[in-house]
């Protein structure tokens, strides 16, 4: 949680590639005209538990999450948020790897 009271999350919006920080939290992928890629931060510096969720509108492009280095998302190289709808997916890291924990 961050935000000036607290209690709220913070929210950064992008239309091209990232790579999420400590400070993240909400990643908007809003009106992107092609492919962009969310690179996740080195989970062996994060601690356990650390979420991340990246949301991309109903736009025709395809977002593609992807770990650091050797890691995985479910035992994957990458996870992805296919093209022509509104989907997210929480990240969660158990410190040395990346689990999706809610997906839609």
């Amino acid at each position: 949680m961050s935000g000036l009271d607290n209690t709220s999350e913070t929210v950064r919006t992008v239309a091209t590639t990232t790579t999420l920080t400590n400070n993240d939290y909400d990643l908007l992928v809003i009106g992107a005209t092609g492919a962009v890629t969310v690179n996740l931060p080195d989970a062996t510096k994060l601690q356990p538990g650390r979420f991340y969720r990246c949301y991309k509108d109903a736009a025709a492009q395809t977002i593609t999450i992807t770990p650091f280095g050797s890691q995985t998302i479910d035992t994957a190289s990458s996870t992805t948020l296919a093209s022509g709808a509104i989907h997210a997916k929480g990240l969660l890291t158990d410190g040395a790897n990346w689990f999706t924990v809610s997906s839609y």
